[in-house]
């Protein structure tokens, strides 16, 4: 038997445990919450707290725009509420690149376990 038969082999063997794996970590919440550990957490929790602030103020704009009278205020408010918008829109985006990042690392980090536990078995 050479080296790709028994890699096949080993990884047929631990098919079902990385698809037990894969089941028990899908869905939005876990990664999302996932964010908020490791070495980023104190940036990711000031991107929140900034969406969060952009949010606010988007919605503070918005609520001054439809009750100006004026038209140059409307135009200021309008202005105000597109900023707040676009910073929402950023924030939200680099907060979605993070989960993608997290995902990706824990990913690879599986990778290097299964690796490591394939040669494990291949040297016994």
């Amino acid at each position: 038997m050479n080296l790709d038969d028994r890699i096949k082999q080993a990884l047929r063997m631990d098919e079902a445990e990385v698809e037990q794996t894969l089941l028990e970590e899908s869905g939005l919440l876990p990664r999302a919450l996932g964010v908020f550990k490791g070495s980023m957490k104190g940036w990711n929790v000031f991107g929140f707290i900034l969406s969060f602030a952009n949010a606010i103020g988007m919605f503070w704009s918005g609520y001054y725009f439809f009750i100006s009278e004026s038209q140059p205020d409307r135009l200021f408010w309008g202005i105000i509420g597109l900023v707040f918008v676009m910073g929402t829109l950023v924030t939200k985006i680099w907060f979605w690149m993070e989960m993608n990042r997290y995902s990706t690392s824990r990913e690879i980090k599986r990778l290097e376990l299964a690796i490591a536990q394939l040669t494990a078995k291949l040297n016994q």
